[in-house]
């Protein structure tokens, strides 16, 4: 199912630059990096920072996988 998503989401060039899921020449450092910069950048500017991380790893075990595939063939995968 991965290597499906994967090869749909970059055949059809559907992933935004700053999504860091499905692709293999950027890392999760590369998004810390990003973050870091980010926030850092913030700070220089005396803007208020804050955060909120979530875990959304879970989510799909409680979804209907039904209604999953039916979505995920709609979308041609």
């Amino acid at each position: 199912m991965h290597s499906r998503i994967s090869q749909h989401l970059h055949a059809n060039n559907i992933l935004d630059t700053q999504h860091y899921r499905f692709r293999t020449e950027i890392s999760t450092e590369d998004a810390l990096v990003r973050l870091e910069d980010s926030v850092f950048t913030s700070i220089n500017q005396q803007m208020h920072v804050a955060g909120i991380f979530s875990d959304l790893v879970k989510a799909f075990d409680c979804m209907n996988h039904e209604v999953l595939l039916t979505i995920l063939h709609f979308y041609g995968i």
